[in-house]
Parts: C-alpha cells; structure tokens; sequence
C-alpha cells in the first residue's frame, strides 16, 4: 500500500521536474529546471557572502534578490507547462543581468562581462540552432557595445570596489555557473547516448521482428495454392509468388518489371480492366511457352497508409482441369441428349407398329366377349374380360410413353379447335368415375354449365384432366375428389381447373420429386399402387406447351390440390374479323341462349 504524502511535499513539489508529454521537451525541462535551481542556489549563497563579507559594497548586491525572485518565478511557469517561453526568457534574464553588472562593474575590463561566455554555454543546452545563434550575435554586440564605449570615453564610473575579494567572488560566481552547465551538458550527453543505444537496441529489435514478418509473409505467398501479382499504378509487375511462377513457367526475376500484358495479352480490353477491383472472372494468362492458361481472375485495390491507390493485387486460380472437365461433361451430355433424342425418335416412329397389334388384340377380345354372350358362354366370359383390360391397360402405357417420347422428340404438334369446355369435361367424368367408385370415392364437380367455348387443344387438356383425377382416385380411399372449373381474368384470361382430393397427400420434399418421368413422390407408392409416374410429367409438359402453368398443394395425410391455369381465347372474338357481322351475331345470341335464365 502506497504512503500517504507527507505535508510538506506540497509545498517542496516546485523542486520537482515538471512532466511533458513529449520526450525532447521533457528534456529541455529537466534542463531549464536544474538551471533556475541552481540560479536560485547561487543568487542566495552570492548574495549572503557579498553582505556579510563586503558588508554590502557596490552595486551588485541590488542583483541577487531580483534574480531569485526572477528565477522562482519562471520555475512556477515551467510547472505549468510553458518550456518554451522559460527556454527564450531565461537567455533573456541572464543578458540583462551581465549588461547591468558590466556597466557598474567597469564595463569590458570588468569581471562581470565574462557571463557571456556563461549565457551562450547556457544557451547551447536550451536553444534549437538560429536563436543559438542569434543570442551569440547578440552577446557579441554587446561586447563590442562595451568596446565603443571604452573608446569614447563613455563608460560610466564604476560602483563596485576594485577589490580582489570580489572578484574572486565574482569570477567564482561565473566558475559555478559554467561548471553546472558543463554538468547538465555532460550529462545531457549521456542521457543522449544513453538513449541512443535504447534506440538502437529497440532498432534492432524492430529490425528482426520487421524481418521475422517479412519472412512470414514471404512464406505465406510462397506455400498460397493461387498465383499472385501485384502491379504498380502504371500495370508493371511488382512481386510474383511461386506459384505464379510455377503457373507462367518463368522465375521471378524474369517476370518483375514486366508489363502486366506480357502474362495477361488482353488486359485493358475490358471495361473491368480499368476499374479499382473486380470479382472472379475468366481470363486466360499465357505461359512461357505460348500456350494460354484459363484462370479465374479475381484483382483487389493497393493503397498507401493515405489512402492513395498505388496499384493493384491480382490473384488467380488454375482452373484448366475444371474447364477439361467441362468439356468432358459437355461432350458428354450431347452424346447422352443425342441418345435420348435417338430414343425418342425410335419410340415416336414405332408407335404405329406397337399400337396397332394391341389394338387388334383389344378388337379380338371384344368380338370373342360379344359371341360368348350370344352363346351364352358364361365360363370364358371373365377370362375375356381379363384380356381386354390387360390389352387396353398396356395400350395406355404404352401411349404414355409414346406422347412423352414425342415430346421430348420434338414431335408433339398442338391441334387447335373449339369445344365446348363443359362438355369436355362431362366426356373426362366418364372416363374416371369407375375408377372412383372403385376406392368408394365421392366425387364433386363445380362446373358451371354456361362456361362457353374455347379455342385450344382438347385431346391435350382432356389428357391433362384425365391424368390428374386418375391420381386423385387412385391415391384416395372412402374420401372427396373436387373438380372446379373457373375462367378468371386477373393476369389475362385464364381457365382454371383446380383437382382437389383427401387422399394420402405429401411431404414437401415428395413434391418436389413430382413432375419427373418414371418418378413418384415415394417409391413405395409405385409397389402399392402401380403406375409408371408419366401422368404428372406429361400433364406438366402439355401444360407448358399450352402456355400455361400447374402448381401443387399437398400435406401429408390431409390431401393434395393440382391447380392448371390454362390461356382463355374465346372464339367468338378470335373470329370477329374472319367472319361476316351476321354470323357473329347469330353466335353471340347462341351463347346469350346458354346463359342461365335466359328466355328462348
């Protein structure tokens, strides 16, 4: 635990050095405030020696006690801080008090003008160089002042005895002046040197830890997998690592002082070249050999500590085996889509000769089931019937996989025509409603009977329906399949089908598996239920060749909702310009006709 401060330190901390931030003027405080000491130190024991000595004689004694009182009074100004004012007003002092006791003391003859010699000792300590050298020309102006005068006749009659006991004290006076100083300087000196060899010890220390952290980064460009070149202002290569080296085939050496083009041929072509930093891009850097190198580029802005941009890092990444790899891929899924498109031609040219034997089969079965009825042949009855649902099931298959092969062929055409879009989907219900009864399945229908007419493909939306409400019967037990049909105009006319059902639903992660061919959300289903998963994938491509989209809301357990937005072109104004104003009108009365609660 520290000591509490005694009560006498307070009024003692004027005898204290004064603290300065700064380290050179610290210095000179330390020197300005043993000076003032020793001015006081000597004022006082001078002044006592003079009265009780010499009782007073001459004009020197009215010196001492301005001096100290001076001298105190400058040390409480360097206490707060002003070293440099102290530094000018003590040389200041100092002058006044040799000029004043020369010209009571017998002028250039007397003792007292050799405290010039003093004042510029003084002065070497506490003064930068010009006001060293201005207090020098002022001393020696003063001398030669005292020269004139003694000349002319002019020097005023002396005040102090001409006894040798007080020039004895007065040359002791100056003697203890000059030797503090010598002492300051002395030690001074030391203190310099002193904090010379600190300096140089801390010098060397910065030197190796400078060393150490150049040899570090040195190490870390060398062992960096990516190449590095940094650039000048003007784009000249600066510093390469080995690795750059090892991808250009030169030495270091031999690529510093180059111009960035020389690795780089195209560099400052592109609008990117000429811009601080950019990211990753591709360029090629040219080898030794002439051989261009692709790498992935990426250049990053080198400022100063001001902030000033001085050049540029550029750092690149071999990316040669990626682009032969991507090559290799690339001819590789040519050759793979020329195989598929290859299959798919086969598939699509021989779906004359696979349907037609299936048809004959389907045709054969049911002449065969009609003459057992006639014979009333009851016991071949069911096997018939086996073989025409086995014949119409592969023709079904096989038609799937035909329609998907002529899509992905290129070959699938849209036939356009006008239908009536409730009727369309009355022909679709009698397809499927044995298949819903089949799982004891209610089936609601929202399809108001004055819809009208459309202009598309009707085999193709057909399909589309009838493979979503298939789904829907076949993965749905004892529950709901809802079937709406909307025409809406939000973004353009649109013919909404939206196939609703209770059934066993889906995870997310089953539904984006969904629209994929030969793929099911859950390859468990294709064993409990069957199916090939070509429905969803060629409902979703008919679709797309409509013009318009399908979306999916599932939740396991809870059901799914297949939503198809079709393009709407009703063809009573896509026939207004191709057909006479009569026509059009008897056409527009028929459709007022179908309209509910209209009057016949």
């Amino acid at each position: 635990m520290a000591e509490a401060p005694s009560p006498t330190q307070p009024a003692l901390r004027w005898l204290a050095p004064p603290i300065v931030a700064d380290e050179d003027e610290q210095r000179t405080a330390r020197l300005l405030h043993a000076v003032l000491l020793g001015i006081c130190g000597i004022s006082v024991v001078a002044g006592v020696l003079h009265l009780l000595a010499f009782a007073g004689a001459g004009a020197t004694r009215h010196a001492y006690l301005p001096v100290f009182l001076t001298s105190a009074v400058l040390l409480l100004t360097l206490r707060r801080g002003h070293t440099r004012r102290v530094a000018l007003a003590l040389p200041v002092m100092l002058w006044l008090l040799t000029v004043f006791l020369s010209l009571s003391d017998g002028g250039l003859l007397g003792p007292s003008l050799g405290g010039q010699v003093v004042l510029v000792l003084m002065a070497t300590l506490l003064l930068s160089r010009w006001l060293l050298l201005a207090l020098f020309g002022l001393c020696l102006s003063t001398v030669l002042a005292f020269l004139a005068l003694e000349w002319s006749g002019s020097m005023p009659a002396r005040t102090t005895p001409d006894l040798p006991e007080l020039a004895l004290l007065a040359r002791s006076v100056q003697l203890g002046a000059a030797g503090l100083f010598l002492h300051l300087a002395v030690r001074t000196l030391q203190d310099v040197r002193r904090q010379a060899r600190a300096g140089e010890a801390r010098a060397d220390i910065l030197l190796r830890e400078a060393n150490a952290a150049r040899e570090y980064a040195n190490n870390v460009l060398s062992s960096m997998a990516e190449s590095l070149v940094v650039l000048d202002a003007r784009g000249v290569i600066q510093t390469v690592n080995k690795a750059a080296s090892e991808l250009l085939g030169q030495d270091a050496a031999a690529l510093v002082g180059r111009p960035f083009t020389a690795i780089l041929p195209d560099y400052g072509a592109q609008l990117l070249d000429h811009r601080p930093q950019h990211d990753s891009i591709e360029r090629s850097y040219r080898h030794h050999d002439g051989r261009a190198v692709p790498v992935l580029l990426t250049r990053s802005p080198l400022r100063d500590e001001n902030g000033r941009l001085i050049g540029s890092v550029c750092v690149a990444s071999d990316i040669s085996q990626l682009k032969e790899a991507e090559r290799s891929l690339r001819e590789a899924k040519q050759i793979a889509e020329e195989a598929s498109l290859a299959k798919s031609r086969f598939l699509a040219n021989m779906s004359h000769e696979l349907r037609t034997p299936l048809n004959a089969v389907i045709g054969y079965a049911e002449m065969l089931l009609e003459e057992s009825e006639e014979r009333g042949l009851r016991s071949s009855h069911d096997e018939l019937r086996k073989v025409q649902f086995a014949g119409k099931h592969l023709l079904g298959l096989i038609s799937d996989i035909l329609d998907l092969s002529k899509i992905e062929a290129g070959r699938m055409d849209i036939h356009l025509e006008t239908f009536d879009v409730a009727d369309m989907v009355e022909t679709v219900l009698g397809t499927v409603r044995p298949m819903l009864a089949r799982n004891n399945n209610q089936l609601v229908v929202h399809c108001p009977p004055a819809i009208g007419f459309i202009h598309a493909d009707l085999t193709k939306i057909r399909q589309i329906l009838l493979n979503l409400l298939s789904n829907a019967a076949k993965f749905t037990e004892r529950g709901t399949v809802r079937l709406s049909v909307a025409r809406h105009n939000a973004n353009g006319p649109r013919l909404v089908f939206t196939i609703a059902d209770t059934g066993i639903g889906m995870t997310q992660g089953q539904v984006t598996q969904l629209f994929q061919a030969f793929s099911q959300a859950d390859p468990s289903t294709s064993r409990r239920f069957g199916g090939t998963g070509l429905g969803l994938a060629i409902s979703k491509a008919f679709t797309d060749m409509l013009g318009g989209n399908i979306e999916v809301q599932s939740k396991l357990g809870a059901g799914t909702i297949f939503t198809v937005r079709l393009p709407y072109v009703d063809p009573l104004e896509l026939s207004l310009s191709k057909r006479p104003p009569g026509l059009v009108h008897a056409l527009a009365q028929a459709e007022a006709r179908r309209q509910p609660g209209s009057s016949r």
